[in-house]
């Protein structure tokens, strides 16, 4: 099926048209007045919206005085059930709205005192780790200290034994030279025995 070429719009504006050329409203006459279209599509729509027309323009009737009565009471009635009813559901509304905010303030609550716990405990970690910074930086400066000692020591160490291991190369010298006036005083000696 194809899309309609009117709208509902321009099928009314064609129909009131006609109406002002004083001239009965037909599914011809809209398409001759539009240029084509369907006919019964036509017709159908205007008569929807005079139907409305009808509907909205359909005169209020005097009620007899009883039934006016009736109905003002039968109104009062109903608009007093309806306060009752606006009253009832406000009461509802702002007990639950009141319930809704005791239950939030307490998790607020409960929250913020959560929050409070964990910051004292976070200080506490916190104040002992920076406790222990200090006594590591304090035992890292003794032992930066015992550190620099020990190769102070250890140079004079090293150069005592430098020392030592020169005197020692000196007393070797000396032991060669005693073991050669030993053995050539040995010598000498064996020479003037022999002759």
């Amino acid at each position: 099926m194809r899309p309609a070429d009117h709208t509902d719009e321009m099928i009314i504006e064609a129909g009131k048209r006609l109406q002002d050329q004083d001239r009965k409203v037909t599914g011809y006459g809209l398409r001759n007045e539009l240029g084509g279209g369907d006919q019964k599509r036509l017709f159908s729509v205007w008569r929807n919206f005079t139907a409305q027309d009808v509907v909205e323009s359909v005169p209020e009737t005097e009620l007899p005085v009883e039934l006016e009565e009736s109905l003002n009471s039968a109104s009062q009635t109903l608009l007093k059930h309806l306060r009752s009813m606006a009253a009832q559901i406000y009461q509802a509304a702002t007990k639950v709205a009141e319930r809704q905010v005791a239950e939030i303030t307490r998790q607020y609550k409960e929250l913020e005192e959560q929050t409070d716990a964990e910051l004292k405990d976070a200080a506490i970690i916190i104040e002992k780790r920076e406790s222990e910074i200090v006594d590591l930086k304090y035992s890292l400066a003794i032992t930066e200290e015992k550190l620099n000692s020990a190769r102070d020591d250890a140079e004079q160490h090293e150069k005592k034994a430098f020392k030592l291991q020169a005197k020692l190369d000196e007393m070797k010298g000396v032991e060669t030279l005693i073991m050669r006036l030993e053995a050539l005083e040995k010598r000498a000696t064996n020479e003037k025995s022999d002759t």
